[in-house]
């Protein structure tokens, strides 16, 4: 087995990291993505917390909009000065710890370097990887958290000590803080204490790894939470998320994205929000959706089965994206094909033998987790790309199986 530090990677791994970071710094000087929509808001609350110490987005909410990647931005800010460039360049770091994550997954899951430089190339030229980089957008930051807890629950299912379930536990707690749809990332860790203990026999080791992974979420989750409790008045992780359940459960709800406008609660929207509060307003909110489903079980269902299928659906130009840009259009369609080739060969991974069956278990648990729980709102092609690096690294180790296997039998 090949070993993860040596040398002899070290080189071809920074080459594709540095050209992965070009190609993205390319990429946000080509496109010059507006300050708008999420991004002002993320922008907003990271000024904020860097000049005054107060988190606040641009509708004078503190807990609506995830906080983990405003504050990550913040310490930024607070140095080099609030600016889009520098929120930029936190991105490229981002992305380089990204690709580093994929390496290392890619290794330990497969034991040979091949598997790791194929996987962190194939990130480095995903396109959506490279679209999200050029904008203020939570992705950046979800998809290297999203990585850290999947590597770290291969680490736990091998039984490599305490400090990787502290370290997947610190990592889930801020993905959680970066966004509502990590919550059930925790199921490969879950699957990984199992299979510790039930295929191991070691009861008290997989007891040991899951009060450490506890104890490191709580690290992060618990400061949070005082915080919400000093600014909204209840320790939330978000205000967002009774939001986005009730637009994914409505009689308007499409299984995409739909304006609150377009809902039975968009009529006096904003005078509500404004007299109720933050967290009030999200009560009504998740008490509306809650009611909606119990009285409509079978479109609730139906709703829900959508959204899965759409989570996965390849994001295809219709004809009014070509005629707003053909170029980017087209690099859509390069998306599109990307994304069909990750897919098939990242699933086909799962039925042959390149991994083992509970490396098998604990990362499709994860991806499952992540995929699930957008069937309880709505969904976005982007809401998908932080799971998607993981079918890059099952993918990535089939083939490099494939490639050994035939330099051997060649030689």
């Amino acid at each position: 087995m090949d070993r993860p530090g040596d040398r002899a990677a070290a080189w071809p791994l920074a080459a594709i990291v540095a050209l992965g970071i070009l190609l993205r710094i390319v990429a946000a000087l080509v496109l010059r993505q507006p300050l708008a929509s999420d991004p002002l808001s993320y922008f907003t609350m990271a000024r904020g917390l860097a000049e005054h110490g107060t988190l606040v987005d641009n509708f004078g909410q503190h807990a609506f909009y995830s906080a983990g990647y405003p504050l990550v931005l913040a310490p930024f800010f607070a140095v080099l000065g609030s600016g889009v460039a520098v929120a930029l360049a936190v991105n490229m770091i981002l992305a380089g710890l990204s690709i580093w994550l994929v390496h290392q997954l890619a290794i330990t899951l497969s034991g040979n370097h091949l598997s790791g430089l194929l996987a962190a190339a194939v990130f480095a030229l995903w396109f959506p990887a490279v679209w999200n980089a050029t904008m203020i957008a939570k992705e950046n930051l979800s998809t290297p958290l999203l990585l850290a807890v999947a590597l770290g629950a291969v680490n736990i299912v091998r039984g490599h000590g305490p400090h990787h379930a502290v370290l997947a536990g610190v990592a889930w707690g801020a993905a959680l803080v970066t966004g509502g749809s990590a919550l059930l990332l925790c199921a490969g860790v879950g699957v990984a204490l199992i299979v510790l203990w039930r295929d191991g026999g070691r009861f008290s080791v997989s007891f040991k790894a899951g009060l450490c992974f506890m104890g490191g979420a709580l690290v992060v989750l618990a400061p949070w939470l005082v915080a919400t409790d000093a600014m909204v008045g209840r320790p939330v992780l978000t205000t967002n998320a009774p939001f986005n359940l009730y637009l994914g459960n409505n009689p308007a709800a499409t299984g995409r994205f739909v304006s609150i406008a377009d809902t039975p609660l968009g009529h006096d929207w904003e005078g509500t929000r404004m007299r109720l509060g933050e967290v009030a307003n999200a009560d009504r909110l998740e008490t509306a959706a809650v009611g909606w489903i119990a009285a409509n079980p079978g479109r609730a269902g139906a709703l829900a089965l959508k959204k899965l299928a759409l989570f996965w659906e390849p994001n295809i130009p219709d004809a009014a994206d070509f005629a707003a840009s053909r170029a980017v259009a087209a690099l859509r369609l390069f998306e599109v094909a990307q994304f069909i080739v990750i897919m098939v060969a990242g699933g086909l991974a799962f039925a042959l033998p390149s991994i083992v069956r509970h490396d098998k278990w604990v990362i499709g648990a994860t991806i499952a987790g992540f995929w699930l729980i957008h069937a309880t709102a709505y969904v976005i092609t982007r809401y998908r790309d932080p799971v998607v690096p993981l079918l890059i690294v099952t993918g990535s180790i089939m083939v490099a199986g494939w490639w050994r296997k035939g330099v051997r039998d060649g030689g």
